[in-house]
């Protein structure tokens, strides 16, 4: 009988540990939203185009190359001027990723220093800054490096897209873990 009054309060003691635990990741997901110039996952898309419109006024931010391209100017945290593009994807009109793009401004084909190897160097630098230490090295056959990080919600990963190109996606991994079970129940047909 002892061991059976033992074992039960095992059982529930691990019970509400793991619970707890559950809530405590819970909780942390929900913490890491934020992205970068006050941008965040699970933005409204209207809260994110009036951000954008009050930046452009201040002329900080200007049109991209593309229809859906945000541009702006780092000037102060790499060795040469980068310009940063962005537009994100939005699930239920919020925020669940963002990709972006880097390149020098100074970036040709025949200046070897401003390469994308070089441009990611830095940009992983400036990633520590921003958004801690905590990078994860992957090498990945086809992508190559990519230094990856999650924590909360918030997925970051950082890669050389091509010679001009450092490329960076945000993902709000509660979304796509979503997105991944509608797919799963969805009947093949």
């Amino acid at each position: 009988m002892n061991r059976f009054i033992y074992f039960s309060l095992v059982v529930v003691i691990s019970s509400s540990l793991i619970s707890c635990d559950k809530l405590k990741e819970k909780n942390t997901r929900r913490n890491y939203d934020s992205l970068f110039l006050g941008f965040s996952l699970g933005m409204e898309k209207k809260a994110f185009y009036d951000l954008c419109t009050s930046y452009n006024q201040k002329k900080l931010f200007t049109h991209g190359p593309t229809n859906q391209s945000v541009e702006y100017l780092l000037t102060n945290e790499t060795k040469s001027k980068v310009i940063m593009r962005f537009y994100p994807s939005f699930e239920n009109d919020k925020i669940y990723e963002m990709p972006v793009t880097f390149t020098y401004e100074a970036w040709a084909p025949w200046n070897r220093q401003f390469q994308s190897d070089s441009l990611l160097i830095d940009m992983v630098k400036v990633f520590k800054k921003w958004y801690g230490n905590e990078f994860q090295i992957v090498n990945h056959k086809t992508m190559g490096t990519i230094y990856a990080k999650m924590d909360g919600k918030r997925r970051i990963n950082l890669f050389i897209k091509d010679d001009q190109f450092v490329q960076a996606v945000f993902t709000d991994l509660e979304v796509e873990d979503q997105k991944i079970e509608k797919a799963k129940a969805k009947p093949t047909e």
